[in-house]
């Protein structure tokens, strides 16, 4: 049996890293902690409002992606404690924090609340690989999902799952990437119309990538085809 065929559709993210954990006999996965912001996109600013502008510093602000991972998951039974850390993630006061993106002037700001998402880098008996990952700039429709597995494929990657992340698709491969070839999907990626460029290059700087798994505008990414 393929991993491919353990998954099924309407799964969530954590079930299908528990998946990929238990097939790949990984030894060490890590999940974050982090502060959301439901923001629109700039673009989406950008078409409210034509004379947006972002500075140069502010389109180049990097904020490193963790000090310290919130779970080391280094045997199955660690999952039991994300999902408890799952349901007890809280909302934070828009008016308490400084809001990282940009809020289109007279909008209310958005609502904030603690997330969690899987880091790429993972280690198993023979190294250091990488879950692919991509954060797609393809909009939940009927057509959306077969777009996403035309972007994995064309990147070299044969088997993964498309999940519906509420507005938008995220990807993940199903086989591990050596780190220099995952550094090449990534460049690759770089090249597509379809993919959040600004993600990609974040997730370069950082030397992995990120996904959430947990819940944002009330949506939990959940899988909707896989290849």
């Amino acid at each position: 049996m393929t991993i491919a065929d353990r998954i099924k559709p309407g799964i969530q993210a954590l079930d299908l890293l528990e998946i990929l954990y238990s097939f790949h006999d990984i030894r060490l996965l890590e999940i974050v902690r982090y502060i959301c912001e439901e923001k629109p996109h700039f673009d989406e600013a950008k078409a409210k409002n034509p004379r947006a502008k972002r500075s140069v510093a502010k389109a180049l602000q990097h904020t490193p992606d963790f000090v310290q991972p919130t779970h080391f998951i280094q045997q199955a039974e660690g999952f039991a404690g994300v999902r408890k850390d799952m349901a007890e993630l809280k909302e934070i006061d828009p008016n308490q924090v400084e809001i990282a993106s940009y809020v289109p002037e007279g909008d209310k700001r958005p609502r904030v609340h603690e997330a969690l998402k899987v880091v790429s880098r993972v280690r198993t008996k023979n190294g250091v690989f990488h879950i692919p990952l991509l954060d797609l700039d393809i909009p939940v429709d009927e057509g959306g999902a077969a777009s996403a597995e035309e972007v994995f494929v064309n990147l070299g990657i044969r088997s993964g799952a498309v999940l519906d992340s509420g507005k938008s698709y995220h990807a993940w491969g199903l086989e591990l990437l050596p780190d220099k070839d995952w550094h090449d999907f990534m460049y690759k990626a770089l090249l597509l119309d379809r993919i959040d460029r600004r993600w990609v290059g974040h997730r370069l700087i950082d030397g992995h990538a990120n996904l959430r798994i947990s819940e944002k505008r009330k949506k939990v990414p959940t899988v909707v085809h896989v290849f």
